[in-house]
């Protein structure tokens, strides 16, 4: 038995259409599908330029996440 990870496409007429590695052989095979739906984004999932603040802009001097800028001299 071989495990096999591919990315497949269902057609419009609801065919799974998947690329094989040529070293499997042709013919029947017993396959078994386990669809990962995190692939297609969910549209009721907001993206990033919903979040944007009204007004919000970027600070002028960029945006740092260094240790040192976030927590200044305690360190905390």
């Amino acid at each position: 038995m071989k495990a096999l990870q591919a990315t497949g496409i269902v057609t419009p007429a609801h065919q799974l259409v998947v690329d094989v590695p040529l070293d499997v052989a042709s013919g029947p095979h017993r396959v078994v599908v386990v669809l990962d739906e995190t692939l297609t984004p969910d549209p009721s999932v907001a993206s990033w330029a919903d979040l944007a603040l009204p007004g919000a802009q970027w600070p002028a001097g960029g945006f740092s996440l260094r240790r040192e800028d976030l927590y200044a001299d305690t360190g905390r």
